[in-house]
């Protein structure tokens, strides 16, 4: 049985960099195809098969590896289609052909052996099977959900959608679509637009089309979206709140003060079991970025975790986010809040009581709050919770500075 596999030289972890290689077996021999791309061996992710870190080198990069192993997967796949032997020494001929330029007047009648994709929706579904393996579930899941806009559009368009349309005039009808017949926020649309990006990328890096359009995408204009986070009191009124008679608002309590106290994405605090507790630290790998994480329990965290001797309560994340926001209002977190956005070139004001706008987030985003406004410095914040990007940190800093002038004028007049 023929496969491919992403690895490094296992030989070569001494000697700084070494080159990520294609692994194809077949008749359970092995053979390693170079795929020019380097890395610190301590970077590799050896389960998940890519590069870790978020950098735009570092996407790039896994992208580019990524390729390689899709055109030795599409040659094995047309030899065996056509009944030919996937042979080291027929893959190695045709990614020459695949790679190398083809000489005027000889193989230019030659068929490929890479897939001919001429529809984006197919080609994009065909991205989604080739690296899911190396991107999160829940990211696996939001590029699902841009195909099903995409065949939503191009059925609304009766249009085929191949890989010539994705031009200018398919990104204002996009945008248009997105905005106003699902009535997405222009935050939202962009998270849709820069996945068609990657994608159209991906089409360029493959050899499967020559148009450029869609660099000339713009992001629509928005606004950042404001941090929602609880404030000290709310957390303690959360806390200290009696539930014996609303078994389900306790548990969907006892995970989100957790994920308050601690920062975990819902990817990992609900995963949390008692073995992942190592001399009073939570000792994880996340979920999202498969990075190892250690964070010291503080007097909430560990209260909770001492009441789940056997594991915490499980919940999916649907429910949690539609409990919480219950737990919330039986809570009386329902401070009048104003939320701004804007659905194309239209500004949008809303006030929503605050417990509309919890979710599984809120809890990562108030424990980054509370840290840096009970004094914890920003780069021990990070250390906790993960961030690669210290611009995301300081987001928060902004808040907890906002929130110190507050407190001062409050105080001092």
């Amino acid at each position: 049985m023929a496969s491919t596999k992403l690895v490094i030289r296992s030989d070569r972890k001494n000697f700084g960099k070494t080159t990520i290689y294609v692994q194809y077996t077949h008749k359970s021999i092995k053979k390693k195809f170079s795929t020019s791309i380097s890395v610190e061996p301590e970077r590799w992710n050896v389960k998940g098969q890519k590069i870790i870190g978020s950098t735009t080198e570092v996407t790039e990069n896994n992208l580019t590896i990524q390729a390689a192993r899709a055109r030795i997967d599409q040659i094995v796949r047309h030899a065996i289609m056509h009944g030919e032997e996937p042979t080291f020494a027929l893959v190695e001929e045709r990614l020459k052909q695949l790679l190398s330029p083809t000489p005027a007047g000889q193989a230019a009648e030659q068929k490929s052996p890479q897939t001919t994709y001429t529809s984006f929706l197919e080609l994009f579904a065909s991205y989604i099977e080739a690296t899911s393996s190396m991107k999160a579930h829940g990211t696996v899941k939001h590029y699902k959900s841009t195909l099903n806009h995409l065949h939503a559009y191009a059925n609304k368009k009766r249009l085929p959608l191949s890989l010539a349309q994705v031009d200018t005039t398919f990104y204002h009808d996009f945008v248009q679509f997105l905005t106003q017949d699902l009535a997405m926020t222009n935050g939202t649309a962009n998270n849709q637009l820069k996945r068609v990006k990657v994608v159209m990328g991906y089409a360029i890096d493959q050899g499967l089309t020559d148009n450029l359009a869609f660099r000339k995408f713009k992001l629509l204009k928005h606004t950042e979206a404001d941090v929602v986070y609880l404030t000290k009191q709310e957390l303690q009124t959360l806390f200290e709140a009696d539930l014996s008679t609303e078994p389900r608002l306790a548990k969907v309590r006892d995970l989100f003060v957790l994920a308050c106290t601690t920062g975990l994405r819902y990817s990992d605090f609900s995963t949390i079991h008692p073995n992942n507790i190592v001399n009073d630290q939570l000792v994880l790998r996340t979920v999202k970025t498969r990075d190892w994480l250690r964070v010291d329990l503080n007097q909430y965290s560990r209260a909770i975790l001492e009441c789940y001797p056997d594991g915490l309560p499980k919940l999916s994340q649907q429910k949690f986010n539609d409990y919480v926001k219950d737990l919330g209002q039986h809570c009386g977190i329902d401070k009048s809040t104003l939320v701004v956005r804007y659905q194309g070139s239209k500004r949008v004001e809303e006030r929503v009581p605050k417990y509309t706008l919890l979710s599984s987030h809120t809890g990562r985003r108030t424990f980054v709050t509370q840290s840096l406004e009970r004094g914890m410095g920003v780069e021990v914040v990070q250390k906790f919770t993960g961030h690669k990007d210290l611009k995301t940190v300081m987001r928060y800093a902004k808040v907890a500075d906002e929130q110190k002038k507050s407190q001062m004028n409050k105080a001092w007049g």
